[in-house]
């Protein structure tokens, strides 16, 4: 009968489900043993540490680490610890990419016990890297590191596995085995496990901490740490972990699954055996915090968004922890130097370190003395502090940033020139060509009456400079030249972008690591800010990154104080740090910077549009007094 078990069938699913249970007891009693029950403050949070050393992303680079914890006075000729009371900081991704990270983890672990004995510490903050190998998310695990691993025990291990397949599929062919599964891949899954060397380190490790004022992530601080705080994020983060291994775990041993699959390809491959509620399950947990960018170890939004977009999250997450700053990783720094960004309140570590895939250089933030201090192994007995990135609107050559573009625009051979047949006033693009150096730009002319409005392109410079006195970093540099002989402006051509119109026929929805939302809004209050009534899905730019640019602004500074029709529908805000900016602005400011592209009328009602603003929008930061002046 259709949907009847026979007896056989149902002790084999009895025998089973047994087997499953038995699994989940013992990864339960193992995960104990290496995840504290309860979590406590204590495990987090340090205080009264006098000096710390904190280095990010080795990615198996062990020389390189080496290089600088010796540049630091952590480690001695020998590498044993010679940094007495120092706390050292990992900030995750030790490994994957590189092909020592089993030498970098057995180094810290070593570390940490000498460390220990001396009044000292060493931190390891988990990345994203060591979750994925925890999981069985082995994209980046080069062959390199397997080869390490290689031996007796790998070998025993692979004969083993093999006997499973086969005797679930007595026609597998051994060779096609062995060439999908390198040397090494058995130990090194079995070093990551729940009672593996690694693993059961690695799990015993938290995602975020805070040594006095500062606190130390992998990727960011996302908006689940300002609504969790520092204990319950980790308890979070760790119980997520645990959870997704007791499942993989129990579905294994249910489904009798011999053959490794790995951790992106687990939901599909149950689905392809039917196994339709193990397969919903896995997906739902792959969407878990854990393993999306709403958690510390992926996060970007302090490393790559709009400091607008981003200072409320980061403001609510310090203040949540109790601290002044952060320190993160995770993301490459453009100049292979330690970075500093919001004013301080955060700095980037990750300097790339793994020189053959990141051509950077080992880097090292040290607090001694009552400040702070970075050391790099190639500048041996200096220090330095963060760099603060200069403007750079658009993807262009490295060391090329706003300013220097604006002479280099100006300076540049013309060696193209070509029509763009949009829009009223037909801009040209035109190819420039400096000191080996190729780029593009729009050059506008027309500056003239069209009834009762006016189109000019100096609407492009005040928007320009505008823009660059709010710190928006959203306008492309524009610069003011004469072309075969007619003056207009030039405007740094932003290549790889899409406009939203293409976008939206192409269907493409942005997808970077910083929501669109609070970047169509930051360009609703310029575009109330200047009166554009001329914004339109051409001129709402993406680049590759999807961080929004915004252009063609001759159509704006108009002197209507109401406000304009805006592409965007979306709720106006006003972010509280670009309010108090905002106020900042005055008459005197505003004439000499624009006065030579804007009347005093323009500007006038430009101060009457900035205050409708403050008043409508929600300047969040107390009462607003009458700032126009």
């Amino acid at each position: 009968m259709v949907g009847t078990m026979s007896w056989n069938e149902a002790t084999l699913v009895s025998r089973r489900s047994v087997i499953a249970v038995r699994i989940q007891v013992i990864f339960a009693i193992v995960l104990s043993l290496v995840i504290p029950a309860a979590w406590g403050a204590s495990d987090f949070r340090f205080d009264g540490v006098h000096r710390i050393v904190a280095v990010a992303d080795v990615h198996g680079a062990y020389d390189e680490l080496v290089s600088i914890l010796r540049e630091t006075a952590v480690i001695d000729e020998a590498l044993h610890w010679r940094g007495g009371n120092t706390h050292l900081v990992s900030l995750g991704d030790l490994v994957d990419r590189g092909p020592d990270s089993r030498k970098v983890l057995d180094l810290l672990m070593r570390l940490e016990l000498e460390a220990g004995a001396a009044g000292g510490g060493v931190h390891v903050v988990l990345g994203n890297h060591e979750v994925m190998n925890i999981v069985g998310d082995l994209r980046y695990v080069p062959a390199a590191e397997y080869t390490t691993f290689a031996g007796k025990e790998d070998d025993a291990l692979r004969e083993q596995a093999w006997l499973r397949i086969l005797d679930q599929e007595p026609t597998a062919v051994r060779a096609e085995f062995d060439s999908l599964l390198p040397l090494g891949y058995f130990a090194q899954r079995q070093a990551f496990s729940v009672s593996g060397k690694y693993g059961a380190w690695l799990l015993a490790k938290p995602f975020l901490i805070v040594i006095n004022d500062t606190a130390f992530a992998h990727g960011g601080l996302p908006a689940m740490v300002s609504e969790l705080g520092l204990e319950a994020t980790n308890q979070k983060l760790h119980s997520e972990l645990a959870d997704y291994l007791r499942t993989w775990a129990a579905i294994q041993a249910e489904l009798r699954l011999a053959r490794p699959i790995e951790f992106l390809d687990r939901p599909d491959a149950m689905a392809h055996r039917g196994a339709e509620q193990q397969s919903k399950t896995l997906r739902e947990m792959q969407e878990e915090p854990l393993f999306t960018p709403k958690s510390p170890i992926w996060f970007r939004g302090q490393a790559l968004c709009y400091p607008y977009t981003e200072a409320e999250n980061l403001d609510a997450a310090l203040a949540a922890l109790g601290v002044a700053r952060v320190v993160v990783g995770h993301t490459v720094t453009p100049t292979h130097r330690a970075v500093s960004r919001f004013n301080g309140r955060v700095t980037l570590l990750d300097t790339g370190m793994l020189r053959s895939i990141y051509e950077g250089s080992p880097a090292a933030l040290v607090f001694e003395r009552g400040g702070w201090t970075v050391a790099y192994s190639d500048r041996p007995g200096q220090r330095s502090q963060p760099e603060v990135l200069p403007r750079a609107v658009g993807a262009r050559p490295a060391g090329l940033d706003d300013d220097a573009l604006e002479q280099w625009l100006q300076q540049a051979d013309i060696v193209g020139i070509e029509n763009l047949d949009t829009g009223i006033t037909k801009p040209h693009r035109v190819t420039l060509r400096k000191d080996g150096v190729e780029l593009r730009a729009v050059f506008k002319t027309v500056s003239e009456q069209i009834g009762d409005d006016s189109d000019r392109y100096q609407y492009e410079l005040a928007a320009y400079k505008l823009d660059r006195l709010l710190d928006l970093n959203m306008v492309p540099v524009t610069v003011e030249r004469t072309v075969n002989k007619q003056h207009g402006i030039l405007q740094f051509w932003v290549d790889g972008s899409i406009n939203v119109r293409r976008m939206l026929e192409q269907k493409k929805q942005p997808a970077g690591e910083c929501a669109a939302g609070p970047q169509y809004n930051l360009m609703n209050v310029f575009d109330v800010l200047i009166d554009n009534t001329d914004r339109t899905q051409e001129n709402a730019l993406f680049t590759q990154d999807w961080m929004l640019v915004l252009i063609d602004h001759t159509l704006a500074f108009r002197t209507d104080v109401k406000k304009p029709r805006l592409l965007y529908r979306g709720e106006i805000t006003v972010p509280p740090a670009l309010a108090e900016r905002l106020k900042t602005l005055n008459r005197e400011m505003l004439q000499q910077a624009l006065g030579t592209y804007l009347k005093k009328r323009q500007i006038d009602t430009l101060l009457k549009r900035r205050d409708l603003l403050l008043k409508d929008y929600g300047a969040r930061t107390g009462p607003d007094k009458n700032v126009t002046r």
